[in-house]
């Protein structure tokens, strides 16, 4: 079965669309129309003009004299008649016009007998309206009078026009505004987030280098924990800056010490970290694992890590368990890595991290909160 699109209600949807786009249906009454229809009426010499919008359904009188209504129905109307003329529509009687036969408007109450209504027309060409005059009487117009409703319709859609420009103006105004404001706050966020990754870097390098027992073990040391901070903000960079999946964190993390047997087994939902929890997890997950390659899971052939993380609205937690390493014994003396995985990094999550060398592996917890709230606003 074949179907058809008519294009008379093609041509009426782009009219009824031109019509909206002045956004000028139901507005309430502004004096430069109600003039436009009160000289229309003058120069006429009837009792009722209306500057009228006519829509798929109804018909909107921007301005009135002389109904004391504000739309009516387009079913019973004149103007949508007038709406397919190209120039001016004229009925001297409409009780002798076989088009209005049975019309309330000319048969009961108010008893019309003349229109005339001239056209509003967008400057594309597409009719929206009429600026037209109606009388109880049969009457004409001369060709002077009909010129000046020419006119008036004009000035109407001028009117409209110009409203349309002002409030194009006002919205490209209101965008440069917020686009000035989305910048400012950019570059505070920018300047912010650099001072804080600067910190970060300068604390990473005085504590290696303090701690290190040689300068190549301390550039190494370094060099190892700056490009997991690299990794980290790469992943802010592809994102939006002020947050990062969980997911692509741990996983960017992780692929530098996965094995090829993948004995690091990831497991948790996708979530969103901040700017500032997604570098300090990253660092966590870079010292844990490198832990892990030099003397845990990873530094013989049959060690496993389970790295899972789960997270709503109450918590978020952390855990990486390793297995089948070397036997572990507790250090007597924590490093800058241990500090900066149970103090440094938990302050970024505003809750606690542990790390609990147990004999048969190294485990990790972080208990906190992934801030989502910061996130919205």
């Amino acid at each position: 079965m074949s179907s058809s699109i008519d294009p008379l209600c093609v041509e009426e949807s782009r009219r009824s669309a031109s019509l909206h786009a002045y956004e000028l249906l139901d507005a309430p009454r502004e004096q430069d129309f109600d003039d436009i229809a009160h000289m229309a009426s003058r120069i006429c010499g009837t009792p009722m003009a209306v500057v009228n919008l006519v829509d798929t359904h109804r018909q909107f009188f921007l301005a009135e004299v002389g109904l004391g209504v504000r739309e009516t129905p387009l079913e019973t109307s004149f103007c949508g008649h007038a709406i397919l003329e190209d120039d001016v529509l004229v009925i001297p009687d409409a009780q002798r016009d076989p088009r209005f036969d049975g019309n309330p408007l000319i048969h009961g109450t108010p008893g019309l007998r003349f229109y005339a209504g001239a056209v509003l027309k967008t400057p594309d060409g597409e009719a929206i309206g009429t600026m037209c005059v109606l009388d109880t009487k049969p009457r004409h117009l001369s060709e002077q009078q009909i010129d000046m409703l020419r006119f008036l319709a004009r000035q109407a859609m001028t009117q409209m026009e110009l409203r349309r420009s002002i409030a194009t103006r006002d919205r490209l105004l209101a965008e440069a505004r917020a686009a000035e404001a989305r910048r400012r706050d950019l570059v505070q966020e920018m300047a912010h987030r650099m001072k804080n990754l600067l910190s970060m870097v300068q604390a990473i390098a005085t504590q290696t280098l303090r701690q290190s027992a040689t300068m190549e073990d301390g550039r190494q040391a370094i060099a190892q924990r700056l490009a997991a901070l690299a990794r980290a903000q790469d992943i802010l960079t592809q994102a939006d800056h002020e947050a990062a999946n969980v997911c692509a964190v741990v996983a960017a993390t992780i692929e530098p010490h996965q094995t090829r047997d993948g004995r690091i087994r990831l497991d948790g939902p996708d979530t969103l970290l901040t700017s500032q929890q997604a570098l300090g997890l990253s660092l966590a997950i870079h010292e844990l694992a490198t832990n892990a390659a030099k003397y845990g899971a990873l530094s013989n052939e049959d060690g496993t890590i389970d790295v899972a993380w789960t997270s709503d609205d109450e918590a978020f937690v952390f855990d990486w368990i390793e297995r089948g390493g070397p036997a572990v014994l507790a250090p007597q003396r924590r490093g800058f890595g241990s500090k900066l995985i149970e103090r440094i990094v938990a302050s970024y999550f505003n809750g606690e991290g542990r790390i609990d060398f147990a004999p048969t592996g190294i485990q990790f917890k972080l208990v906190g909160r992934a801030d989502h709230g910061a996130l919205s606003r």
